[in-house]
Formats: structure tokens, sequence, C-alpha cells
């Protein structure tokens, strides 16, 4: 029953947390564990838990903690790319500024003729 989710990359952790919560977050509507421990009725609760985690296919679909993982590749990844372009429009701003203007280039040209004479 669980055999593919740990095929997957599911931990027993992802396991137990997709028997008590729904794929959205929202826990599930009642506990639903039999008083009687009844193994039919065990059975089919953990099936019908588990089904709200599979593709339409049947495959399993990504773990919590596969999902959270990926989510911190993507952010770690979109933090390096904001990094480079900061760090790029720093270096162009730093390339434009460090050109003289016309303006400066004259002023400069007329305070040291003033010098030399």
């Amino acid at each position: 029953m669980v055999r593919d989710f740990l095929m997957c990359g599911w931990t027993v952790a992802d396991l137990h947390h997709a028997l008590d919560f729904q794929p959205d977050g929202s826990p599930w509507p009642h506990n639903g564990l039999p008083a009687d421990a009844e193994a039919g009725r065990l059975r089919g609760l953990l099936r019908y838990r588990l089904a709200a985690y599979r593709t339409a296919s049947g495959e399993p679909l990504r773990s919590r903690d596969q999902q959270l993982a990926n989510a911190a590749a993507e952010n770690r990844a979109a933090a390096v790319k904001a990094a480079r372009e900061a760090k790029e429009a720093w270096q162009a701003r730093a390339a434009r500024i460090g050109r003289d203007s016309p303006a400066k280039v004259i002023a400069l040209a007329e305070i040291r003729a003033m010098f030399r004479k």
C-alpha cells in the first residue's frame, strides 16, 4: 500500500503527514480511525487518504518534503540570479560614472591651463 510511495522517495514523516493532512494542507475532517482497530477499516482509511496523494494515473505525487526542497532550491536560484543581476547593474553604473563627462574634461583642461600660466 505504501511501497510505491517509499519507492518515489517519500519518508515515514511524509506518510504520517499525508495521513493527517489533505494535499492542500488542511487537516482531514475527522480522525476516522476505528476504535476497535479493525484491519479492514484501517486498510480502507489508509487507502482512502493516500489516494488523495496520487495522480489520475495512480502515481504518487511529490511528497511534502520534496515540494519544500524544490521550493527552497528555486528560492536559492532566484536569490543567486537577483544577486548576479544587482552586481551587473552596479558594475554597469560604475562604468558609466567612471567615464568623465565632456563638461568635466573641459573644466579640468581650463583649470590645468590656469596653473600653467
